[in-house]
């Protein structure tokens, strides 16, 4: 038996890391080591890792000053001694089955990557299944290019293609070290579609287990992605030019406009997270990301055609900078 490598990033998350950590720990394949990477955690979350790391020889526990998420990650990727790797966030869980079925798929058809389903579930105990528009199945370098690639930065309407969280999949971590695939640690959020995106351009194979929801996403309180963040706006900036700098002049699908379109797609997340704000605050960031000079050309270059109407009316009042109208959709969305 191959060993797997998990690796767990822990900030902040007394209530939910041991709810997190048994579940890997009940796992059906058992040749895994369970990396805890103690992101200085400012709570009780460095003794608990520590407290688990003697109940089971299993885990590992590395402790490192404060970097978020992505600087967690990296630790975990070069600490790991597995075939395979995995991440797993500290307030999730995962189905006791999940690596023995990754692993099965991974090791018959001696892929890069293999993905699953997950669950989403809900503050109120409530879940459902979230699933790709996508194929189940075998995926070689052929089907990627003309299945994955042309969603591969950003999907159609706006929306994200099928490769996006690293969660729900397991890597051979050979072919992560050989492409020297690692976590972007400028961008603080939204990490993952750098990485996947990346990952999909150089895989020459994965497998999708379309259906299987062997990953558990809690929408847990304070955890919740929709939230006004400051400075989000450039740090969404900052990942867009990072994904330029790696597919500019990579061939195989239309990466510049996907690029350009990813920019809009973000833009778009800042102002709708505005109608947190004050009016004043408001109007000062809709005005700052509506006059960026990169957000425009990028507007200028979409085929505003292509999107559904109201998606359509919403980006055109964005190119020509319709400040009160757009204030009236924010409020709206309240």
């Amino acid at each position: 038996m191959d060993k797997i490598s998990i690796v767990v990033p822990v900030y902040k998350v007394e209530k939910y890391l041991e709810r997190c950590v048994n579940s890997i720990l009940s796992q059906t394949y058992t040749n895994i080591e369970v990396i805890l990477v103690d992101d200085g955690s400012p709570d009780k979350c460095p003794e608990m890792c520590e407290q688990l790391e003697q109940k089971d020889d299993r885990i590992v526990v590395v402790h490192k000053k404060n970097g978020g998420l992505s600087s967690a990650r990296n630790v975990g990727l070069v600490k790991a001694t597995g075939k395979y790797i995995g991440f797993v966030d500290s307030d999730d869980t995962v189905e006791p089955n999940m690596y023995e079925e990754l692993y099965k798929k991974i090791k018959k058809y001696n892929c890069d990557f293999v993905m699953s389903d997950y669950k989403r579930v809900l503050a109120d105990g409530s879940e459902y299944l979230k699933s790709l528009e996508i194929t189940n199945g075998y995926y070689n370098k052929k089907s990627i290019t003309e299945t994955i690639y042309p969603e591969l930065i950003m999907g159609k309407n706006l929306d994200y293609g099928p490769l996006l969280s690293v969660w729900h999949c397991m890597y051979d971590l050979e072919f992560l070290r050989k492409n020297k695939i690692m976590f972007d640690e400028e961008v603080r959020w939204s990490e993952d579609n750098i990485f996947s995106a990346i990952v999909g351009y150089y895989a020459d194979s994965f497998y999708y287990l379309k259906g299987e929801g062997l990953y558990h996403y809690y929408q847990n309180p304070g955890t919740i992605t929709t939230s006004y963040k400051k400075g989000a706006w450039e740090v969404y900036k900052k990942m867009n030019e990072h994904l330029k700098e790696f597919f500019q002049g990579k061939t195989g699908a239309h990466f510049d406009e996907q690029l350009q379109e990813h920019l809009v797609y973000y833009a778009c997340v800042c102002i709708g997270q505005t109608n947190m704000l004050s009016k004043k605050q408001r109007n000062e960031e809709l005005r700052k990301i509506l006059n960026d000079n990169k957000l425009q050309d990028a507007l200028k270059h979409i085929n505003l055609k292509k999107f559904p109407k109201k998606l359509a009316i919403q980006l055109s009042l964005m190119k020509y900078k319709s400040y009160k109208l757009m204030e009236v959709l924010i409020i709206r969305r309240k």
